[in-house]
């Protein structure tokens, strides 16, 4: 399939048109897998910088509309998400109905974290579980959200290998976290980095192809709950022809997640897996 025709809204897999809409692979392809974190670990993990921090916030602050993607995580630490649809409020409650029936395995909620695509922003909050009704969920509003802005062209979380050349010469290991065609992230335990400075990467996406360019650094982060102790933000410095590279790798991982996405044996929701 060309590069250029490209579209995600008419993927399919094996015949299987999506069910999903865009906004729901949108959703999935901004967060990061789980992998069994407790969910007080992982929500500052999808918001790692940027993000307002909402005490008590007004229903109509929020900007959540009828029709809006949303995931819901469980307690357990093997809950891969339900995927839901916001119904707006009733009596200050946020109701949210699963994208699928799931009343032969209805997930045991009491205090939930819930995720959801309120363009501009990405919204996180933990909420708790009132009942079921009408094929739908109903939590109490929330007293604390997390809200950041959502990037034009989304980051794609995934594992890789990348290779880092300083400029006193020292090279280095690093595991990439998310990739753009004009920027990435990669965990390291190394330090000496500050904001501004250039370096030579070298990255390689599996089952997609690699790419060499200098970038800059454009932001660094401190990590707690990471085997890692950084993540470092990078802007890519590209030419014409390592640009067209780094969109055709992006959109290769792209069409590899969405694929996933598309299983029809999906009943529940569970975030691309970092690792393809």
């Amino acid at each position: 399939m060309p590069w250029g025709s490209f579209d995600e809204r008419s993927f399919s897999k094996k015949g299987f048109p999506i069910s999903l809409t865009q906004s729901d692979t949108e959703l999935a392809l901004l967060l990061p897998h789980r992998a069994d974190l407790p969910l007080v670990e992982y929500l500052p993990l999808v918001f790692l910088s940027g993000a307002e921090d909402l005490l008590l916030p007004e229903p109509e602050d929020l900007g959540i509309a009828v029709g809006q993607s949303a995931i819901v995580y469980d307690e357990e630490e093997d809950d891969s998400g339900t995927l839901c649809h916001t119904q707006g409020w009733d009596l200050g409650d946020l109701v949210l109905k699963p994208s699928l029936s799931t009343l032969d395995n209805m997930p045991s909620y009491r205090k939930a974290l819930i995720f959801i695509l309120a363009k501009p922003y990405l919204l996180g909050f933990f909420a708790d579980w009132k009942y079921f009704q009408k094929e739908a969920h109903h939590f109490r509003r929330p007293q604390r959200v997390l809200r950041r802005r959502t990037r034009k062209t989304q980051r794609l979380r995934l594992e890789g290998k990348i290779t880092i050349r300083r400029r006193d010469g020292t090279s280095l290991f690093a595991q990439l976290y998310d990739f753009t065609p004009t920027g990435a992230g990669f965990y390291t335990s190394a330090t000496g980095f500050r904001v501004g400075e250039m370096l030579l990467v070298e990255f390689d996406i599996a089952d997609c192809g690699t790419c060499e360019t200098t970038v800059t650094i454009a932001r660094i982060e401190n990590l707690v709950h990471s085997s890692h102790a950084y993540l470092i933000g990078v802007h890519f410095k590209l030419t014409e022809a390592q640009h067209r590279k780094a969109e055709q790798l992006y959109l290769c991982k792209k069409a590899e997640m969405i694929q996933q996405l598309a299983s029809p044996e999906r009943h529940r929701w569970a975030p691309p897996s970092p690792s393809g």
